[in-house]
């Protein structure tokens, strides 16, 4: 932040001003004596020092991991992504990306190593952070995991599936019938790894769905 600061030539009363908070409170920002604070404000700095967005979201992403392995604790809850509110693919992908940041940004190898399994493929999962394809009940169940979301929490994520997967079937979409029964069989597989509770409302989203697109919508 400081360098941000320095780039732009602004001074700490500048930037209060701009942001209408005390210098005080950007003196202690900038100290790394309110860490509390920082993330309401490196957004916002690093637009007003002529940075961009992807720059914030990198120093998001670095303090998310700095506190994480502070920390030492695994991801539990939801981390300011709520499922429940989740309708649409993009919102899905959003989602994904909150919980992957709050979850430390784990590269995709570590996502892989921590999935039940390893079940998780690099390739796979950056395509569907991307927004290039959606993810299927298994990919979003081993990522979910990995990212160490645990049962119930891991129902809204599975229920959160199943709306955009509905929503998406009602505007015309198809699955890809082959692969149907493959992913039920690995869902099941999977459950020796994170037990039945984690993995039941997964596999029940997904046989749910290949039921919806296996009869063609009726006439609204």
């Amino acid at each position: 932040m400081r360098g941000l600061r320095d780039r732009a030539g602004l001074t700490n009363r500048q930037i209060a001003q701009a942001l209408g908070v005390s210098e005080s409170t950007i003196s202690r920002v900038m100290a790394g004596r309110s860490p509390g604070s920082m993330h309401r404000f490196l957004f916002a700095m690093a637009l007003m020092c002529d940075g961009s967005s992807e720059e914030s979201l990198e120093l998001i992403m670095r303090m998310a991991r700095r506190r994480r392995a502070h920390l030492q604790q695994p991801v539990e809850g939801l981390l300011g992504c709520d499922p429940d509110l989740i309708t649409t693919p993009a919102e899905l992908v959003r989602g994904m990306r909150v919980l992957r940041i709050h979850a430390g940004q784990p590269s995709l190898a570590e996502l892989k190593r921590k999935s039940p399994n390893r079940a998780l493929a690099p390739t796979t999962i950056n395509e569907v952070l991307l927004g290039q394809r959606l993810p299927s009940a298994l990919v979003l169940a081993c990522f979910v995991a990995a990212c160490g979301v645990v049962s119930p929490e891991s129902d809204r994520w599975a229920r959160a599936w199943q709306r955009v997967m509905i929503t998406q079937q009602q505007a015309g979409w198809r699955s890809k019938a082959p692969f149907a029964r493959m992913v039920r069989f690995k869902l099941i597989a999977l459950e020796a790894a994170v037990g039945p509770s984690f993995v039941e409302p997964f596999r029940d989203a997904h046989q749910d769905i290949n039921g919806h697109l296996a009869v063609p919508p009726g006439p609204v």
